[in-house]
């Protein structure tokens, strides 16, 4: 048995949570990669990756069984041996775990999260902070956050964020994840890779005109007299270069559908819009030019491939959009900070 200690979450209100220190889990992550069935590159070691794989397998484990599937940088990470590599520049540090239910479970989904730790040990503990709460309660049960421990050194704690998306993926622009959510168990408890590369293809923003310099490589074009769009950040390249890498265009499970693709963009001249500004601009990334010849040529070929995609889709345009924004600007919600003290009850993540 461990010992309950009190964390502060934050200093500054002196909210603090209880959890039992030192963190111990049912499995390891390891353990649930092979029963799984994942691939052996996939590298365990990184604690959101860790505790994405011992997630996965706590739902498949629960009764009744809980419909999760990844999408971000830990889905990149699974489906993505490029993302786990350490050579090309396109491995990044993770802070966060994205995870899509359907709206229908989510009342299980959210009893399954606060309970989990209980038949799963403390390494699955989900709680809310006061900030949490305040941002729960205004998401109109369409998207939800929690904090988890991801692991201890000394008195210094590192905590990581869940998202819970139910049903969509609503930034730029709105993604339907149901028939992912459903056919995750398929796909490695991930998103498709049609899925997980328009969640990445959907990020624009403007700025202004003024802001050239600190945002010059992912300047799009003009918008207006003043400002500039701009499209992902590095992180977000990082993802996508690795599953076009690793992910043919083709119809093959593992391959990212074209008739995927051109049905949702298809019907969604603004969502179009995105990705065709975006297709060009990843072929003027550093990061693209930073990878090995071999890789690099790979790259460009999957991305002119894209261009040839997005470039025979015809939507039809919304008047609405004339003059204006296509897309929805949304300011993202901070969560806590990356670490929190804890004052006894030293220990380490361990396994049972």
């Amino acid at each position: 048995m461990g010992e309950v200690v009190s964390l502060v979450i934050d200093p500054l209100r002196g909210e603090r949570v209880s959890i039992e220190l030192p963190l111990i889990t049912r499995s390891s992550p390891e353990a649930e990669r092979q029963e799984l069935g994942l691939p052996e590159w996939i590298d365990v070691s990184d604690p959101i990756v860790a505790k994405a794989l011992l997630l996965l397998g706590a739902a498949h484990r629960s009764d009744p069984p809980v419909s999760l599937a990844f999408l971000g940088g830990a889905a990149h990470r699974i489906r993505c041996r490029s993302s786990n590599r350490r050579d090309l520049g396109l491995r990044r540090t993770l802070h966060d775990l994205d995870v899509a239910c359907l709206h229908k479970e989510l009342r299980t989904v959210r009893r399954f999260l606060e309970t989990v730790h209980e038949r799963e040990g403390s390494g699955l503990r989900f709680f809310q902070t006061s900030g949490d709460r305040i941002f729960n309660s205004l998401s109109e049960g369409r998207r939800l956050r929690y904090h988890t421990v991801l692991g201890q050194e000394g008195s210094n704690v590192s905590v990581g964020s869940l998202d819970l998306l139910a049903d969509e993926f609503r930034f730029c622009h709105r993604l339907d994840l149901r028939e992912d959510v459903q056919g995750a168990t398929a796909q490695h408890g991930t998103l498709t890779p049609a899925l997980l590369l328009l969640a990445k293809m959907q990020y624009i923003q403007r700025v202004p005109a003024d802001a050239r310099e600190q945002v010059a490589d992912r300047v799009l074009e003009p918008f207006g007299r003043h400002d500039l769009l701009i499209g992902p950040e590095p992180k977000d390249v990082q993802d996508i270069l690795a599953l076009l890498l690793d992910h043919p265009f083709d119809e093959a499970p593992e391959g990212i559908s074209p008739s995927r693709i051109g049905s949702l963009l298809s019907h969604d001249w603004g969502f179009w819009k995105t990705v065709s500004l975006n297709g060009p601009g990843l072929s003027r990334s550093p990061l693209l030019a930073g990878l090995p010849p071999r890789e690099q040529a790979r790259a460009r070929a999957e991305i002119g491939t894209l261009a040839r995609l997005v470039s025979g889709i015809s939507p039809k345009r919304r008047f609405g959009f004339l003059g204006g924004p296509w897309w929805e600007e949304v300011d993202a919600q901070p969560a806590v900070d990356g670490t929190a003290t804890v004052s006894e009850g030293a220990g380490s993540l361990t396994h049972s």
